[in-house]
């Protein structure tokens, strides 16, 4: 059943679980496009639904969809600037960060055929059309030293392929669950025992979305405790 945040006559802004893909693809699991259009028609509206802000499957949290062509153009287009929207997640993450608050900035570039990002060399991407920058803003939330796992909320900047997931893997802390970009010796097998998870479930959550000066926001489904 569809979680629904807000909704207008252009937009609907839903929580999607964590292990659902926002578009369709080969299967027969119900994609959340595909039960927008559903919801719309029930409501005798057009089945019309472009999403904005495509959340990976793993990933929980907040995600904006159209209702129609003209909005579907207008936050798409808003979603390109930098700073259009502004989205926050919270993530758990392998280990300990050095710093309770920094900026991460890389060059990322997406590998159609693996479905994966890689950051690349900053004198190399110069001369690399497909290496887009990528920037976000991190601030611990707690550690756990016990299980070696912090919470961290983020600001994401520019919204790249998998970015939070490899800029905070390349730096040795990958996000719990996350074994896509993990290391062997990150810690991964113990943090994943230390939290409760779903199958198709990676710890990142879009909690909070601004857009047009109004927020909304929703709590993660994990946590450390």
């Amino acid at each position: 059943m569809l979680n629904i945040i807000h909704e207008t006559k252009d937009i609907i802004i839903v929580n999607k679980p964590a292990g659902q893909l926002s578009q369709g693809a080969k299967g027969f699991d119900l994609d959340l496009v595909s039960e927008v259009m559903t919801y719309n028609a029930s409501q005798g509206k057009p089945a019309y639904a472009a999403i904005i802000n495509r959340l990976d499957r793993p990933v929980s949290g907040l995600v904006l969809i159209a209702k129609n062509k003209s909005a579907a153009a207008k936050y798409s287009t808003l979603m390109q600037k930098e700073g259009g929207f502004n989205k926050q997640y919270e993530a758990l993450i392998c280990g300990k960060l050095s710093e309770s608050k920094g900026t991460f900035v890389d060059y990322l570039k997406k590998d159609g055929r693996t479905n994966t990002s890689a950051i690349v060399p900053a004198d190399a991407a110069a001369n690399d059309k497909e290496a887009k920058l990528s920037k976000l803003e991190y601030e611990v939330i707690s550690y756990d030293e016990v299980k070696d796992i912090t919470h961290v909320r983020i600001h994401l900047i520019t919204g790249r392929h998998h970015q939070i997931r490899v800029q905070f893997a390349s730096r040795r802390h990958p996000l719990v669950g996350d074994y896509k970009y993990a290391t062997a010796d990150c810690g991964m097998d113990n943090a994943v025992k230390a939290v409760a998870f779903k199958r198709n479930q990676i710890a990142l959550c879009a909690v909070s979305l601004t857009i047009e000066n109004e927020t909304f926001r929703v709590t993660p489904e994990f946590s450390i405790g």
